[in-house]
């Protein structure tokens, strides 16, 4: 009986720890690799965004927002995508195509630059405003205002044409795309929350209809990534588009905000020691790391692969920071160590917890199963 007490004691305790995994200030592992600093100018430079080689921002050194690239394939040069006196904001890429928000007209429009082929293309042209770019290869996305609400509009560079995505006469807004999916923050409910359209059957579902508020949504893949408000602050959740499954990435009293994702890892700018720093979540081994904790400013990351970007004030302006990660120690052995019943209980947890403090739950019914022949709780 003592015996099983103690058990009852031990896995409450090691619930506790994984419902709260994202909890508290305590030493979290950093991930290991070599931070840089990427541009040079003393002015402001936000929202950087990062594909292959390419990194491109937003920068005011000119005194207007313009939008450089810094190409790590050719060395330490920063160049400017496009040539004019106005506003280029809201950078997003893809490849070696660059989209932005332009306002050469007067008003707001879609524009696009290919670094491969130094050509810029205008994408819009209608006289209300169009902002918030994204593109997955040949699609672009955006809100628009043409119908005096925000909608979605989508532009295929193939076909050239251009399509409507949504009709409700509530805004929608902060549209992401992956492939065929569209995903975007949506105001029908009375309240903020995600939805998604599927380019190639034409249909829209909504992701997460929570009371609180939903908002940021990125998608790689199977995974859709927001900042959720329902704890009463911004967490991090994601959603498995194949399974349907809302879980939550990181819970915590203070503040995880502006998520991106890359091959299956989710990074964000988190408040929980002082300041914001950036971390990593990824998603296959459950297991969280600090990226860069030295300065208290850091924001906004974009990753790709093994390369993260950030814009960080810890010289007085903004710049733009990139954290490569060492690869080297990485690889099929360190997942060796973790057995079948743990990796089962890992996928699949009725508790929505973290798959990988799922497996240490596993490991002890594996461990006391085999000293008492059974476990009684």
């Amino acid at each position: 009986m003592k015996h099983n007490i103690f058990s009852i004691t031990f896995i409450t305790v090691v619930l506790f720890v994984v419902l709260g995994a994202c909890a508290g200030s305590a030493a979290i592992e950093a991930l290991k690799g070599t931070e840089q600093e990427i541009n040079s100018a003393f002015s402001n430079q936000v929202a950087p965004v990062i594909s292959g080689d390419y990194i491109v921002w937003q920068d005011e050194r000119d005194g207007n927002w313009d939008i450089y690239l810094y190409d790590m394939s050719v060395g330490r040069t920063e160049t400017a995508l496009f040539e004019n006196s106005k506003d280029e904001v809201d950078p997003a890429i893809s490849g070696s195509r660059v989209v932005v928000t332009d306002n050469r007209r007067g008003n707001y429009d879609i524009y696009m630059y290919d670094i491969a082929s130094k050509k810029e293309t205008q994408i819009t042209s209608d006289k209300t405003e169009q902002k918030e770019p994204a593109i997955s290869g040949d699609i672009i996305v955006w809100t628009d205002r043409r119908n005096q609400n925000t909608d979605i509009y989508m532009f295929d560079l193939t076909s050239n044409k251009e399509t409507q995505i949504t009709t409700d006469k509530a805004d929608q807004s902060q549209p992401a795309i992956w492939g065929n999916i569209i995903v975007w923050k949506d105001t029908r409910n009375g309240n903020e929350d995600i939805y998604m359209y599927d380019i190639s059957t034409g249909k829209e579902k909504p992701v997460v209809t929570d009371s609180a508020a939903q908002t940021n949504p990125v998608i790689e893949g199977d995974y859709i990534v927001w900042e959720d408000r329902r704890a009463g602050n911004l967490d991090i959740y994601m959603y498995q588009i194949s399974s349907g499954k809302v879980t939550p990435v990181c819970i915590d009293p203070e503040p995880q905000k502006t998520p991106a994702i890359s091959n299956g890892r989710i990074v964000w700018a988190d408040g929980r020691a002082k300041g914001t720093n950036i971390y990593i979540y990824d998603i296959a081994t459950g297991q969280e790391k600090t990226v860069s904790t030295a300065s208290e400013y850091e924001s906004n990351p974009s990753i790709d692969g093994s390369r993260i970007v950030w814009q960080d004030k810890r010289k007085g302006t903004m710049d733009i920071f990139m954290f490569t990660e060492d690869t080297s120690g990485t690889g099929a052995a360190a997942k060796e160590e973790i057995g079948d019943e743990a990796k089962d209980v890992a996928k699949e947890s009725t508790l929505g917890i973290y798959p990988v403090s799922a497996a240490v739950i596993a490991a002890y019914f594996r461990i006391t199963s085999r000293k008492n022949g059974r476990r009684k709780i």
